[in-house]
C-alpha cells in the first residue's frame, strides 16, 4: 500500500554502521548526516556516536513521542533532541516555515563548529523536508550552486519525483510548497543575503510570495532501486 511505501525510503544508507534507510554524510567533516525517522534503530545513532537528532517534523502518529521513548530504553538518552514543527506542505505561513529552516540551519552549524558533535537529522522518510534542509546546508556550507544542491542533494536522494514510488498528488504538493521556499532561501544565499556566517532570519519576511518554479523539477534518481 501507499501509506507503506510513504513511511520508508527505497534508498539504502550509504554510510558505514547505520543502516537506517537513505542515511548519507552531508559534506566530508563527518559530523553531518541526514536520513528517514529512526525509529527501531536508534541504538545504531547511539553506537555510532551520535550526539545531537535534529527532528524537522510535525508529529502526526505519535511517532516522535515514540523516538524519544526509544532513546531512553536504548540507553541513549544523553544524545540531544531538538523537534521543529516543520510541515511539508500547506504552511501556515512562508515566513514561519523560512524561520523554522533557519533555525535548522542554525542548528546544525551550531553542531558543526563544536569539537566533539555529530548531528543526525530527519524528517519522516528523509527525503523532501530533509532535503530541502540539506540543500541549503550544501549551498552555505559546501559552496553547491542551487542547481547542484537541488538536483544532486535534494533529488538523488529522494526529493519529490526522485522517488518514483511517491505519487503524484505528494509531489505536486512538494513542487507547490517546498520547493519555492527553498528557491527563495537559495535565492538569498546566492545574492549574499544569507550566509555561512549570517545564518538570520532577517530574510523571512510576512510578504513572501512564492510560486511554484517551472524549471526545478525532480527526475526519478539514478540510485532508485529499479526491479530488473
Amino acid at each position: 500500500s501507499f501509506n507503506a511505501l510513504a513511511l520508508k525510503s527505497p534508498f539504502p544508507s550509504t554510510v558505514d554502521g547505520i543502516t537506517i534507510n537513505n542515511t548519507h554524510a552531508v559534506g566530508d567533516a563527518g559530523k553531518i548526516y541526514r536520513g528517514q525517522a529512526p525509529l527501531g534503530k536508534v541504538e545504531e545513532l547511539r553506537d555510532f556516536g551520535i550526539t545531537d537528532i535534529l527532528i524537522f517534523k510535525n508529529q502526526t502518529r505519535k511517532e516522535i513521542d515514540q523516538e524519544y521513548e526509544e532513546l531512553r530504553e536504548k540507553n541513549a538518552a544523553h544524545i540531544q533532541v531538538k523537534q521543529y514543527d516543520f510541515l511539508w506542505h500547506a504552511y501556515p505561513s512562508y515566513k514561519l516555515a523560512c524561520e523554522q529552516m533557519i533555525e535548522g540551519l542554525q542548528y546544525i552549524k551550531e553542531v558543526k563548529e563544536s569539537k566533539d558533535r555529530k548531528i543526525f537529522f530527519h524528517c519522516t522518510v528523509g527525503e523532501d523536508r530533509t532535503g530541502a534542509l540539506a540543500g541549503l546546508w550544501r549551498m552555505l556550507n559546501s559552496k553547491y550552486s542551487k542547481k547542484k544542491a537541488f538536483y544532486q542533494e535534494m533529488c538523488e536522494n529522494g526529493y519529490e519525483h526522485g522517488n518514483a514510488n511517491k505519487p503524484w498528488y505528494v509531489y505536486n504538493e512538494i513542487r507547490k510548497d517546498l520547493t519555492p521556499l527553498f528557491i527563495y532561501m537559495a535565492k538569498k544565499i546566492e545574492s549574499g543575503q544569507l550566509t555561512y556566517h549570517n545564518i538570520n532570519a532577517s530574510i523571512c519576511k510576512d510578504d513572501i510570495e512564492l510560486k511554484p518554479s517551472p524549471k526545478l523539477k525532480c527526475r526519478v534518481s539514478s540510485k532508485f532501486p529499479r526491479k530488473d
